[in-house]
């Protein structure tokens, strides 16, 4: 199979890719970074999504779009630009791949698109919400993706990722924030009084569930890939203190005035994952245990 990967230098983009290659698979790489790996079956595209790409997807069998400007506080300083990017970007990318007859697609999508939620756990199908601008490029470029479907024969399946985390994963995000902290003894800064609660998804478990969707997932249907226990972000700050044998300081913070503000945040985002279930996936790693693969991974680069 050859693969076509948006933002393939990215975090979960490059982790998608290292395992696309390890099964045999032929993948390129679109980004304006060059991949950390090299392989002889991966080729590299040095674009961006707003640029004219159909000629660089042709000949691939399937498209894994995770390019995106990414981070709420991102987003919420270039708004315009993640518009461009996230929304303009995969309208391009939709449009290119049908142009270069390449039908099945896979969207990168975020449990940012439920802002604060009405029902609990969260449903594929419950009422979107989304409170940031990176929230509504993502939920408007799903309606683009069902769109296309429609319109075009396209076979665009969505996943809705949920708090993921791993190795190599960029200081904007609270696992790796804190990590860093803790093995440098500095202090380990908690909104308010850190009992909003998230469901991390071991990075594996988030690309194990990408390929779910592609063997088991309908065309059009979005699917929460998550992990289905709930920690809380003080709950986080103190595992990571105790497994990095550290020294920090946990300190509750005040919330901003700007992005960080009480009123937009969310104080519970669990998903509901039956429908992955249904399809034979389930998350494996805790957060412990998932920790514990971080420092590891730190140790050893």
């Amino acid at each position: 199979m050859k693969a076509f990967v948006t933002g393939g230098s990215g975090f979960m983009g490059l982790s998608l890719a290292n395992k696309l290659l390890s099964q045999g698979h032929k993948v390129k790489i679109l980004d304006l970074k060059e991949p950390e790996i090299k392989h002889k079956n991966l080729e590299f595209v040095k674009k961006s999504v707003v640029n004219e790409i159909k000629d660089d997807i042709k000949g691939s069998d399937i498209l894994f779009h995770f390019a995106a400007l990414l981070g709420v506080e991102n987003s919420d300083k270039m708004p315009l630009e993640t518009m461009r990017i996230n929304l303009e970007g995969s309208v391009n990318v939709f449009k290119s791949a049908m142009e270069a007859n390449v039908k099945d697609i896979i969207f990168s999508s975020s449990s940012e698109v439920y802002g604060n939620p009405r029902e609990l756990p969260i449903k594929e199908d419950s009422v979107k919400g989304p409170i940031s601008t990176y929230g509504v490029s993502k939920l408007a470029a799903e309606i683009y993706a069902k769109a296309y479907n429609h319109e075009c024969g396209s076979s665009i399946k969505i996943a809705r990722f949920f708090n993921v985390y791993g190795p190599r994963q960029s200081n904007n995000f609270v696992v790796p924030i804190f990590i860093d902290n803790a093995l440098q003894n500095k202090p380990i800064k908690v909104f308010g009084n850190g009992s909003q609660t998230r469901c991390f998804t071991y990075v594996d478990d988030a690309i194990d569930g990408i390929f779910k969707v592609v063997e088991k997932g309908k065309t059009g249907e979005a699917y929460n890939i998550g992990n289905n226990h709930p920690t809380t972000i003080l709950q986080l700050a103190e595992t990571i203190k105790e497994l990095a044998n550290s020294k920090s300081e946990i300190i509750k913070v005040d919330f901003g005035k700007n992005t960080r503000t009480k009123e937009r945040e969310i104080d519970y985002r669990i998903p509901d994952i039956s429908k992955m279930n249904a399809l034979g996936w389930e998350p494996r790693i805790r957060i412990v245990e998932g920790i514990k693969k971080i420092l590891e991974w730190k140790r050893n680069n």
